[in-house]
């Protein structure tokens, strides 16, 4: 049996970003969550938009097992990145632009896959990005909306690549 891993290349500056960008959602999902934050409720999407009875009764009864798995996920991906803790401003240049290599195990994919779509959603709700139409790549607003894609996409290649 072969240990099996994807290796993600990320600048020093990226890593600390995404660091703080998993940091804050673990707390967006954890424990003192607001269900009424309309992020939650993108990450715990309708199961019955025609029927509201049914669809509290479902999110009642499965938001806090996918908000915990969400807050798990979250704890993974943070701990690969434990090494990009520290303040940007005492970085050089030549360190905040250097790239290391993050090993990510086959165990861990799908929980860096999960955080990173969902920290899209809560951007996308932050906002307001309901379909394609409302993304503007020139608004810089939206630049960690779409480096996070980026990244997403990148993982997922890379993931691709190593099968």
């Amino acid at each position: 049996m072969t240990d099996r891993s994807v290796h993600l290349s990320i600048a020093r500056l990226e890593g600390v970003q995404l660091s703080r960008l998993v940091v804050d959602f673990g707390e967006l999902v954890g424990v003192a969550r607001d269900t009424s934050d309309s992020a939650i409720g993108r990450l715990t999407p309708n199961a019955y938009p025609e029927d509201a009875e049914a669809s509290l009764a479902f999110a009642d009864s499965t938001r806090d097992d996918i908000l915990d798995r969400r807050a798990a996920d979250a704890a993974t991906v943070r701990s690969a990145l434990d090494g990009f803790d520290v303040a940007v401003e005492a970085l050089t240049e030549e360190q905040a632009l250097a790239y290391r290599e993050v090993i990510i195990p086959d165990a861990d994919i799908d929980a860096w896959l999960r955080t990173l779509t969902a920290l899209r959603l809560v951007i996308a709700s932050r906002l307001e990005i309901t379909d394609d139409d409302q993304y503007d790549p020139e608004d810089p607003r939206y630049d960690v909306y779409a480096w996070l894609g980026y990244r997403l996409e990148g993982l997922i290649q890379a993931a691709d690549d190593r099968d």
